[in-house]
């Protein structure tokens, strides 16, 4: 019987045993709730990282593949922005208690590869600390985790033309929301956004230090980038390519760790 749907809210429990007896690889949405600057909603990396995986589960499925796509994990880390308002977060002992037993579940039910698919910077490190936890305890259990614009940036920052990556707020998320639900993006407020980020300077460089900085210490908006190269055109061909690179990661079984 094909597949219903890829979400997993939508398919009653005996489908889901008949997707873990078929090997389904599971995408988890680990996003966040925060300030996107002043003219972006604050789910806008929820609504970006579900979408993505979405897309890339639905390209699956057509092809005759198991996948399927969990709710989104909101809660991330997000304490940088709170300065913005309108920012939930939480801490790292709640979303690594959060994602263990959400892991946990997944491997009881029999499922045995499952993505952590991060659409939030903040969230990077923390997960890549909960899966070298999880992966020791879990040895059965192939559990990777990879940001969505990090898998496709050789494919998605060429469409870009004032940012060398994918940005907060900026010309990227904002065409992918333009693209996803143009009315949340207010674009009466682009201009008010506007910040250089100064990893696109010509001059830009990667000093290989780190400290905690308040997001309000990085831009005045709230945002980084410039929303005002955004189009709902170019959040489509965004959409594309970051889900269909997704969509290649996940049948490679060097992805999992696995012989090809």
């Amino acid at each position: 019987m094909p597949q219903r749907s890829v979400r997993w809210g939508e398919l009653r429990a005996p489908e889901l045993r008949a997707l873990a007896d078929a090997d389904a690889s599971v995408i988890v949405p680990v996003a966040a709730i925060e300030q996107h600057g002043p003219h972006l909603p604050t789910m806008t990396d929820t609504l970006l990282g579900t979408s993505v995986a979405y897309a890339a589960a639905e390209r699956l499925v057509a092809d005759g593949r198991a996948c399927v796509v969990t709710s989104p994990v909101w809660s991330g880390l997000s304490a940088h922005h709170m300065a913005f308002g309108g920012t939930l977060s939480v801490e790292f002992r709640t979303f690594a208690a959060l994602l263990a037993d959400v892991v946990g579940a997944l491997a009881h039910h029999g499922f045995r590869r499952v993505l952590l698919a991060n659409s939030h910077g903040g969230n990077t490190a923390a997960l890549t600390t909960v899966v070298e936890q999880l992966a020791r305890t879990r040895p059965r259990l192939r559990l990777v985790t990879a940001g969505y614009w990090q898998l496709a940036a050789d494919l998605v920052n060429p469409l870009l033309e004032t940012q060398r990556s994918i940005r907060h707020g900026g010309e990227a998320e904002t065409s992918l929301v333009m693209a996803l639900r143009p009315e949340l993006v207010d674009e009466s407020r682009l201009a008010d956004a506007a910040c250089p980020d100064p990893r696109d300077a010509d001059d830009a460089f990667d000093e290989g230090t780190y400290r905690w900085r308040s997001f309000a210490e990085r831009t005045p908006s709230g945002a980084l980038g410039d929303p005002r190269a955004a189009s709902a055109e170019k959040g489509h061909r965004l959409l594309d390519r970051l889900a269909g690179r997704l969509a290649e990661r996940l049948v490679d079984p060097a992805f999992w760790g696995e012989p090809g």
